[in-house]
């Protein structure tokens, strides 16, 4: 995960809703002895308000998400331990995942081609036209995580579901419909349509 463009380390003192963080006891006795299910679903609805925050946490806040990624054994597992709770938790955990394959993707030149080629000859769908710029290159599909990102930052989790629907669905179809398939196409294809899936199921 990347910090969103305008997020800063000093966003608490401009009044930001951000100084929440996580209850220390809280994680503290998930790490130490676990928890009731009842408060391990409290603690991933606040996993899930604060892990789009963790650029501009403060520094007490950060401590605490670290030490609940290290015990649940890394970033991953603690999307993962984040997708085993319902609601907003699990589209959390999905909608990130999608941000972190886009950037990958950006670094991929058959991908971006594909996307391009795919805008080029049939527009952009109605959920993404606005969210773009004119010109599709290496940067669009970051410029959709960053965007991704932005929205959860702002806990508007809504409308991050529907722009993490509609680009699951547009860049699948781009990669399908490319001029010169090839098995990463493929494989790209395949990742968002599950993604497409994950994301349409998890609801809030």
């Amino acid at each position: 995960m990347h910090r969103p463009t305008d997020a800063s380390p000093g966003a608490e003192q401009k009044g930001e809703p951000i100084s929440f963080g996580m209850e220390g006891p809280l994680v503290l006795r998930f790490v130490e002895e676990g928890l009731d299910p009842a408060d391990e679903a409290r603690l991933a609805e606040e996993v899930a308000k604060t892990l789009p925050l963790r650029w501009s946490l403060p520094t007490r806040a950060l401590e605490r998400l670290d030490l609940l990624s290290e015990r649940l054994g890394g970033e991953r597992e603690l999307l993962e331990w984040l997708d085993g709770h319902t609601g907003l938790p699990r589209l959390t955990a999905r909608l990130l995942v999608l941000a972190d394959s886009l950037d990958r993707y950006t670094d991929n030149p058959d991908v971006v081609t594909a996307v391009r080629d795919f805008r080029l000859a049939h527009g952009l769908p109605d959920e993404l036209r606005g969210v773009l710029p004119p010109a599709t290159n290496a940067e669009t599909l970051t410029d959709i995580s960053s965007r991704l990102e932005r929205q959860l930052f702002d806990h508007d989790a809504e409308e991050a579901r529907s722009l993490g629907l509609a680009t699951s669905r547009w860049l699948r179809d781009a990669v399908s419909a490319a001029d010169s398939p090839s098995p990463g196409l493929a494989e790209t294809g395949e990742v968002m349509a599950r993604l497409h899936e994950d994301i349409a199921e998890a609801s809030l």
